[in-house]
């Protein structure tokens, strides 16, 4: 027989092994100063960054770079060559978690000439725990020349934790034109992001009726990095997740996330009542039973000038209305109106711009 003290310790050291074992979720680490904003300069880094090594400068108009920034006002140069290494580096808000996987997103470009003729740019980017610590690199872009700006996704998974991440122009092969040519020029860079593949699903609202295009999708996402990008029908991207205004039909949705994943969902807009119309029940019975205690039109069309006013059978205006969707719920003057057949009058305009007037009787039923 086990004692109640054996089995609670072993209880302890159960959790205690998994909260040590269990991998921490990652979250997302905002870097300080992303779009690399500050006075130009040759060897001067903007505001929240620090010299990994070399002299990096905070361009344009240093060496006759003259590239617009792609995002804010400023961006940062380096340039290498063999047995000299030139990068930035951040203290992270909160250290790079082992074996989570993170995306970073960012624009490149590369020069033709820094301070000396280049070959080729290559971004490496190092985790480590101090400024220069290169001790894991974490991605690298390849060699590129394009020299204009280009949007760059760096997926890396550390394998150990980092209190620093930095960005260094990187040699991988020697250059023939010079001891320093790989150069290249970054800008707005994004947050840090968990790995989290974007999801989308759509909810949809049917048309009034065949003859209407007031149809509308919204759609929710999950996962992914935000802000998040909308369209429909290989339309124009918007930042609004509904889309208003759709004829019935099968509708083609797509959402793409701050580091350009996207993900997409097939919607069908219907139109359960193929003719416009208006109608108005006989008879509803307010007891609260979630059946028919409203007395309401149900309408299959957009409308609109919309006037109901209900009368008893002495001619006493009981309710009036000027919206649909409010309905006379049976009481009157704050007290239960009595069991008989009422009178009313409902007026409006249609999709067509038709005025309608619609008289008739309803019976209280209790």
């Amino acid at each position: 027989m086990f004692s109640d003290l054996t089995v609670i310790y072993g209880i302890l050291c159960c959790w205690l092994f998994l909260a040590v074992c269990a991998p921490a979720e990652a979250q997302q680490i905002p870097l300080s100063n992303p779009s690399l904003e500050g006075r130009t300069g040759k060897g001067l880094v903007p505001a929240s960054w620090m010299v990994a090594n070399g002299t990096p400068d905070t361009q344009p108009g240093v060496f006759e770079i003259l590239l617009a920034p792609s995002a804010g006002n400023s961006y940062i140069g380096v340039h290498s060559g063999k047995g000299f290494l030139e990068g930035i580096a951040q203290k992270l808000s909160a250290p790079l978690k082992q074996d989570s996987t993170y995306i970073l997103s960012f624009d490149l470009a590369f020069t033709l000439y820094y301070l000396y003729p280049a070959c080729y740019g290559n971004l490496a980017i190092f985790g480590g725990n101090a400024p220069g610590d290169t001790a894991e690199l974490l991605w690298s872009s390849g060699n590129f020349i394009h020299e204009n700006w280009k949007r760059y996704h760096a997926i890396f998974r550390p394998h150990r934790s980092h209190a620093y991440i930095s960005f260094w122009a990187y040699p991988t092969t020697p250059c023939n034109k010079s001891m320093y040519g790989i150069a290249l020029l970054m800008d707005n860079l994004s947050a840090i992001d968990p790995l989290i593949p974007p999801a989308v699903q759509a909810s949809v609202k049917p048309c009034s009726c065949g003859e209407v295009a007031d149809g509308r999708i919204m759609l929710h996402v999950t996962g992914g990095a935000v802000p998040y990008r909308y369209r429909l029908d290989n339309g124009q991207w918007q930042t609004d997740s509904v889309f208003p205004g759709l004829a019935a039909g099968t509708h083609i949705a797509e959402i793409m996330d701050a580091h350009d994943y996207s993900a997409g969902v097939t919607a069908k807009v219907e139109s359960p009542w193929k003719n416009c119309t208006v109608v108005m029940p006989g008879a509803f019975s307010p007891n609260n039973d979630g059946l028919n205690d409203l007395f309401r039109p149900k309408v299959y069309d957009v409308i609109h000038d919309y006037r109901l006013r209900v009368y008893d059978r002495w001619g006493a205006l009981v309710f009036m209305s000027n919206a649909p969707e409010v309905g006379w719920d049976g009481n009157f003057k704050g007290m239960p109106a009595g069991v008989q057949a009422y009178v009313y009058i409902c007026t409006y305009t249609d999709s067509r711009s038709e005025q309608h007037v619609l008289k008739g009787t309803v019976m209280l039923l209790r």
